[in-house]
């Protein structure tokens, strides 16, 4: 409990750039200067269930336990492989010299065929963004 008693919370709240972890800093400030939970919550407008749970991270974890999880987001619609098989058609299609630009609506069409999955059109284009870089 060294950690918790020596540290001063208003001080790293100050220097910190992360707005996120900012309040986090400033509820163990709250905390430490004697509010309890939910005077916590309603002066930074946030939940009473956030405020316990960044206080218990912190009693657990120290200052670690304030930084975000990392998030795993929405898995991609096309597996690795099939990235590959769209990549390879783009640079046949690319090579011949008699076909024209291709659009998205044509790589569209050639995705619902091949592999049964249909995005929307702004979608396409970041997946061939993806497949450039």
């Amino acid at each position: 409990m060294d950690t918790f008693d020596s540290t001063n919370f208003h001080q790293l709240a100050r220097k910190e750039k992360n707005g996120q972890k900012r309040i986090r800093l400033l509820a163990l400030a709250h905390f430490k200067d004697g509010k309890n939970r939910t005077e916590i919550a309603r002066s930074l407008k946030v939940s009473r269930s956030s405020v316990n749970n960044w206080i218990s991270r912190f009693l657990k974890d120290g200052l670690a336990g304030l930084e975000d999880k990392p998030r795993s987001g929405r898995p991609a619609m096309l597996s690795s492989d099939q990235l590959s098989q769209l990549n390879d058609y783009i640079e046949k299609w690319n090579s011949r010299c008699d076909s024209g630009k291709l659009k998205g609506c044509d790589l569209n069409l050639y995705i619902k065929e091949q592999f049964d999955i249909e995005f929307e059109p702004s979608h396409i284009y970041r997946i061939i963004k993806q497949l450039n870089s």
